[in-house]
């Protein structure tokens, strides 16, 4: 088993750790500046055709700047829309992760009510040793869901290719809810650049109400979105560890039975 995980980690380290980076920040980075630079053009401060100008050491500075503009979103994201209704509400606002709401919620309908008690008996027989009954009554009580970290935790180490799938889930989680805000935010920046630079003869034109629009339709799409990449994740972790846990308990009756048969 040592050298399989070994063989496998060493396949997970041919894909670069910069993906996740990519997918996660450089890209909501870059759609922040991009949407920046089309406001600039339809308040009338900038041509189009700057982007011929455009040269190699351009395009690395704004490289470093999306990434920086991603990591700053990414942030942003955790603090207010990761697990609020609405951003700076209140801490007895907060809704249910789906980790805790897939397997305790009765009115979540992801999984039949077998399937969830079984699962939660899984995790409460793997935790045995560290009271998992008491654990779990703790976690549905409260809504908390520390046992999805142990078994999140638990694939990543013995299972290097489950842990590179889930990386990039988490990419998409963080792409999503970052571009969530970025739209959002954009609506702000416009405005607020139409009072700074004193341009309000255009700002109820046809092409900027049409503007204003688009980033709302967005901002709403892929905050869905971004809420239904949570319980995708929560669903592949849950699933894969009840897969996992019965490849490794055939694999353990397969050993016994061939030690058996060579006695």
């Amino acid at each position: 088993m040592a050298k399989d995980n070994e063989a496998e980690s060493s396949k997970v380290g041919i894909i670069p750790d910069f993906f996740h980076d990519i997918i996660a920040y450089i890209i909501p980075g870059y759609t922040a500046l991009i949407l920046f630079v089309c406001n600039l053009y339809l308040i009338g401060l900038l041509e189009i055709s700057f982007i011929k100008d455009v040269d190699l050491k351009g395009f690395s500075l704004s490289l470093l700047v999306a990434y920086v503009i991603g990591r700053f979103f990414e942030q942003l994201g955790r603090m207010t829309i990761h697990h609020r209704k609405f951003p700076f509400v209140r801490e007895s606002s907060k809704i249910p992760s789906p980790k805790w709401s897939l397997i305790f919620d009765p009115k979540d309908d992801h999984y039949t009510e077998p399937f969830k008690n079984n699962v939660a008996k899984k995790i409460e027989e793997w935790l045995e040793k560290q009271d998992g009954a008491s654990l779990l009554s703790t976690c549905k009580d409260k809504a908390k869901d520390d046992y999805f970290n142990l078994i999140q935790f638990y694939l990543r180490e013995r299972f290097p290719s489950v842990a590179l799938y889930e990386k990039k889930q988490n990419a998409t989680i963080v792409l999503t809810r970052s571009l969530a805000i970025v739209f959002a935010c954009n609506i702000l920046i416009y405005f607020l650049l139409l009072l700074t630079l004193q341009r309000a003869e255009v700002a109820f034109s046809l092409i900027a109400v049409y503007w204003l629009i688009v980033n709302l339709l967005f901002s709403g799409v892929l905050y869905m979105r971004f809420q239904q990449d949570k319980v995708y994740h929560a669903m592949y972790i849950f699933e894969t560890f009840i897969a996992m846990k019965k490849l490794l308990k055939s694999k353990r009756g397969n050993a016994g039975a061939e030690e058996d048969s060579n006695v």
